[in-house]
């Protein structure tokens, strides 16, 4: 993670440098005139180091952890060629499915870089779970066609949704199994951004609300009752029970459901997955000064309903882990077992949006760089890592033609540690 961060900030990716300085001057006050992130080539690189941990990390215990790990020091790259692997994005509650635009520019740089072909389910808007994991059984299929291995990045619900793939392909055709577990071609690691795969409290908060407004509501219409015609009342209610009894209603009811603690403790009961293959996971904490203006309502909100701010905006940080909390059985010891963890960053749910959430772009927006953050950290430091272990192979590389080299240690095409790296 420290390592892409630190690569964007010398290759001036995007406007992470912006967006780091932004984070910077909202960490220790706006009376910083030095500019650091914004002028790389005149720090030294292990002061950068300590600067990236600093403002990207929000628990204090795992940035000293960090900091004083020194893989984290060397910033070892993979060696440079292409991966043999696909990636399958599966994104969130509001999406466009396959024609969405979510990171899309580190896409095509994941693309260029390594070759990894990226294919976009076409999951639907507050969908549910069978719809949307029907949609990525779709995109595996057109990733198993390419005689390659592949990967999974689930985004807020749509983790909830890959997770309920992978359980569906599981337990059921040969066919179905055939693609999920092939080792020519089957799935090899996940990643999951700001899980909802352990519900979140604007679930409950939000159900507990609809019924009180179901009550006030007919309390209303019962007083109104004496003051319009039996005419109107019949067509005002038909056009109620037409809403109700929509394809559309019921298609967002089914879709809400997965934020619910019932549906989800049967989900959890229920699902199976491999104990082979790795998670990644990336959770956020929200703090004045990374929030978007358009995400104070419901960060305000979902602190008061649940007491607790350690949140992205939506879901909590001790949620957004990949396995389930609530359910203790068999399938999430082997969840847990393979959650390789993450450290809290300094961040938003809304991080992985860009061209989305420019209609909501505010001037306290872009004085933050609230929507500049660094869009590679959410696949390239997934894809990669799993490249390091052998997870992931490079295109032509064979099991008795690859060297084994323990984690960690530098091979010759390693670049040692010392001035900036010419990364362009």
């Amino acid at each position: 993670m420290v390592n892409s961060i630190y690569e964007n900030v010398i290759n001036n990716v995007d406007r992470v440098r912006i967006w780091l300085e932004a984070l910077r001057r909202g960490i220790n006050g706006t009376g910083i005139d030095k500019p650091f992130f914004t002028a790389p080539e005149q720090q030294n690189e292990q002061d950068l180091v300590d600067a990236i941990v600093d403002v990207m990390f929000y628990d204090p215990t795992e940035r000293e952890q960090i900091r004083n790990d020194p893989l984290v020091r060397m910033l070892i790259s993979n060696e440079p060629g292409h991966y043999n692997f696909t990636l399958i994005t599966a994104m969130g509650v509001i999406t466009e499915g396959k024609k969405g635009m979510e990171l899309q520019d580190a896409i095509e740089r994941l693309e260029k870089e390594r070759g990894v072909v990226t294919i976009r389910s076409d999951t639907g808007t507050a969908r549910s779970f069978d719809y949307n994991a029907s949609k990525i059984e779709e995109a595996a299929e057109l990733a198993v066609q390419m005689k390659r291995p592949y990967g999974i990045v689930g985004y807020s619900q749509g983790c909830a949704n890959e997770m309920h793939f992978e359980s569906m392909m599981l337990s059921g055709t040969p066919d179905q199994q055939k693609i999920f577990t092939s080792q020519e071609c089957g799935m090899v690691c996940r990643q999951l951004l700001f899980s909802a795969a352990n519900g979140s409290v604007h679930g409950p908060a939000g159900e507990t609300k609809v019924h009180k407004l179901i009550t006030m509501s007919e309390d209303f219409f019962k007083y109104q009752q004496g003051y319009f015609s039996r005419a109107f009342i019949s067509s005002t209610l038909e056009a109620v029970n037409g809403i109700l009894d929509s394809s559309g209603f019921h298609k967002l009811m089914g879709g809400m459901q997965g934020f619910l603690p019932a549906y989800l403790k049967s989900f959890w009961g229920e699902a199976q997955h491999l104990p082979h293959i790795p998670t990644c996971v990336i959770r956020g904490v929200l703090e004045p000064h990374t929030t978007p203006e358009s995400l104070d309502m419901l960060s305000n909100q979902l602190t008061k309903q649940s007491g607790s701010s350690l949140h992205d905006s939506q879901v909590h940080v001790y949620d957004a882990v990949g396995h389930p909390i609530y359910v203790r059985n068999r399938n999430m010891r082997i969840l847990k077992a393979s959650d390789m963890g993450g450290a809290i960053q300094r961040t938003h749910h809304w991080s992985p949006l860009s061209e989305e959430v420019e209609y909501v772009k505010t001037n306290r927006d872009v004085l933050q760089a609230s929507f500049d953050c660094a869009k590679d950290r959410h696949i390239f430091p997934f894809v990669d890592v799993n490249a390091r272990f052998g997870i992931i192979r490079y295109v032509g590389a064979k099991e008795e033609d690859k060297e084994v080299v323990p984690f960690g240690l530098p091979t010759l095409s390693t670049p040692l540690p010392g001035k900036h790296k010419n990364l362009m």
